[in-house]
């Protein structure tokens, strides 16, 4: 696995694994479905078809797992086999105690469809901004968490990849790692740590659930996918955390649920090409898209970079997340019509930081800029939000020099030496 002593200046990397929350979300039987090539149909409408009645099936397989009564038809199960957790560190060489500054940890999660190392040009950046003279504050750790589909962690899983995925599972995965796994600083800061990351002794989880951490101030930075999981586990365990920075959530409330649109959007993915001769071929194929050609130049490198592998025995390159394992995460709306429900009832301790797109298309997949604006204030003690100018739904991907200078300056303006926070002003 990747490790990189000098990654920065001042800062090391290292990829870390740990076993994932357990037991799962229910699932139907059966694995991540596997989706036929062109060539294996007669024709383009007859591949349109068999994706069609088999996304309409997966929706209904997940409805009937989020239900009390599901129908026995949809085999709905919970696996007996445990999945890994895949988590990239991220570490300050040179410990802050004696300098004036605050040492902060940071622990990130990603949208759909792409993985922890996305996030490396922002942190890249973050850690500029915050090693200048005038900053208050130092990055001591930052670690950013695959869902357990996604990047390094869906090679790992592999055929125990579930068919059906639960959002609220990456929650309890981030839950997990913060609880369990993730040493005390005395342990960790300015040292290297095992490949394999322990389990720890369970009257330090209890005192962390209780009284969160005595030796670390922690903030989660949670995009999309990722912010609806961070946004669960803060309310299930406030005293963890400093602050919640969301970005770009999929809460929503129940009322703009759609079924048919999960159905369209789970169609599109499904039928995504995931391999291709070379990364260079694939870099080319993937700029031809909108999507992709709005990406800041170093995430789209690193988004081929980390997110495709090479198989040994066709020399081709994968997309290490399946399109179907991608199309699987979108059968779901419980997660997300709970998690809005449940933002007021997030600790006020726990300042909460909205970093949203600009553009109008921005907030589509909630709903658009109405239902954004709601969710924003949905917990408005202690919270505050920005909009990022040009950004779209994926910000980080394409701002990431925008949202780092904006989370540097929440950090900066949250910890700085008089010890009080200072208040920003809304954008929306």
């Amino acid at each position: 696995m990747r490790s990189e002593p000098s990654w920065t200046r001042t800062h090391a990397l290292s990829i870390h694994v740990l076993p994932a929350a357990f037991p799962r979300a229910g699932t139907s039987p059966g694995g991540v479905p596997e989706v036929p090539p062109p060539e294996a149909f007669k024709n383009k409408a007859e591949r349109v078809k068999w994706m069609g009645e088999l996304s309409e099936r997966m929706v209904w397989e997940k409805g009937q797992s989020d239900g009390p009564f599901p129908d026995a038809k949809a085999g709905i199960r919970v696996e007996e086999k445990g999945l890994w957790s895949v988590v990239l560190r991220i570490r300050r060489k040179e410990g802050v105690k004696g300098t004036g500054r605050k040492g902060v940890t940071l622990i990130a999660t990603h949208p759909i469809g792409f993985h922890k190392e996305t996030w490396g040009p922002l942190f890249e950046l973050l850690i500029q901004f915050t090693e200048s003279e005038s900053s208050p504050i130092r990055i001591e750790e930052i670690w950013s968490l695959d869902a357990f589909n996604h990047g390094d962690a869906a090679l790992i899983n592999g055929s125990y990849l579930p068919r059906l995925p639960d959002r609220s599972d990456y929650g309890r995965d981030l839950a997990n790692f913060l609880l369990h796994h993730l040493p005390d600083s005395v342990d960790t800061l300015g040292k290297d740590l095992p490949f394999h990351l322990l389990r720890l002794a369970s009257a330090t989880t209890s005192a962390r659930i209780k009284n969160g951490f005595t030796d670390r101030t922690l903030v989660a930075l949670g995009h999309s996918l990722g912010g609806d999981a961070t946004a669960i586990c803060g309310i299930s365990y406030p005293k963890l955390f400093s602050a919640l920075i969301l970005m770009e959530t999929t809460l929503f409330p129940p009322s703009r649920n759609s079924p048919k649109r999960r159905t369209t959007i789970i169609l599109g993915t499904m039928g995504r090409r995931s391999w291709w001769d070379s990364r260079e071929e694939a870099k080319k194929a993937l700029l031809k898209s909108p999507l992709f050609q709005a990406f800041d130049p170093a995430v789209f490198d690193a988004y081929v970079e980390h997110g495709m592998y090479q198989d040994d025995k066709t020399g081709k390159v994968h997309l290490k997340c399946p399109p179907a394992a991608e199309a699987s995460e979108y059968t779901e709306s419980r997660t997300m019509n709970e998690g809005w429900e449940l933002l007021p009832t997030l600790d006020d301790s726990v300042e909460l930081r909205w970093v949203m797109g600009g553009t109008d298309e921005a907030s589509n997949l909630v709903g658009g800029r109405d239902i954004a604006r709601l969710t924003v204030w949905r917990r408005p003690t202690n919270a505050s939000n920005v909009r990022i100018p040009g950004g779209g739904h994926l910000i980080v991907q394409e701002k990431p020099r925008e949202v780092a200078e904006d989370i540097a300056l929440f950090l900066s303006h949250k910890y700085s030496s008089n010890g009080e926070d200072k208040k920003r002003k809304s954008k929306m």
